[in-house]
């Protein structure tokens, strides 16, 4: 029997008077989902037997929130040009006469000429590195006491997910968000900490919450502010 296999199309679309690039993604699930991606582009995803005016009614459907989302994400890209937020700190995008790239605590050094796509993969790059030695560095300081569940230790794999923070797979593997580079270490903690309680608590019942008060008696507070955050950067 033959399996179809999933696939990708784009189109364009006309969102309060501009044209707007569509990445249309088709599988094997069953129900149309929207989402706005970090430029700004329109990303659906939809059962095979969608056709094309299927996908246009779903949108035409949602085009009030589509305008709202999509004027957000515009906003946001706006304000990140020149600043990039690094463990809950604002650092300013600064031209270097020098031949390198070089974060500090103020400033992100890039060479002058730079244009901006060498610039954001320069980023990308050095927070993928710093990210893996500030993750396992938690998973480190953390694992004296997991390991008391005799469960075998993660591996960390470090993603870009627009829809989480983190997740943990059945198959040995702590998924972490890269996004979370941009949080304050103490939230980075609590995600951290709240997939590692999933070793001994799959769901997020009454276990998994005294578990994560055991770990982190203030981890309410901190979840508050991640939500509070996340409307922001996810």
């Amino acid at each position: 029997m033959n399996q179809r296999k999933s696939y990708k199309r784009e189109m364009w679309l006309e969102v309060a008077g501009e044209s707007v690039r569509v990445l249309i993604s088709a599988s094997a699930r069953k129900t149309m989902r929207l989402q706005i991606t970090e430029e700004g582009e329109v990303d659906v995803r939809v059962p095979f037997h969608c056709n094309q005016g299927d996908v246009l009614a779903f949108v035409n459907a949602n085009h009030s929130w589509l305008k709202e989302r999509r004027d957000i994400a515009c906003e946001r890209l706006q304000q990140r040009e020149g600043k990039v937020m690094i463990l809950g700190k604002e650092r300013v995008i600064t031209p270097s006469a020098l031949d390198s790239f070089l974060v500090t605590d103020q400033l992100v050094w890039v060479p002058e000429g730079w244009d901006t796509a060498k610039v954001d993969k320069a980023v990308d790059r050095w927070l993928r590195a710093e990210g893996r030695l500030v993750f396992e560095q938690l998973i480190d300081q953390w694992w004296p006491f997991f390991s008391n569940f005799n469960v075998r230790r993660p591996t960390l794999r470090i993603k870009k997910m627009r829809t989480r923070w983190g997740s943990l797979s059945t198959r040995g593997y702590i998924n972490l968000n890269l996004a979370l580079m941009q949080l304050p270490l103490d939230l980075i903690e609590l995600v951290v900490v709240h997939e590692l309680c999933h070793l001994k608590h799959f769901d997020h019942g009454p276990g998994f919450r005294r578990l994560m008060t055991e770990c982190l008696p203030d981890w309410q507070q901190r979840d508050k502010q991640l939500n509070h955050l996340s409307q922001n950067v996810l």
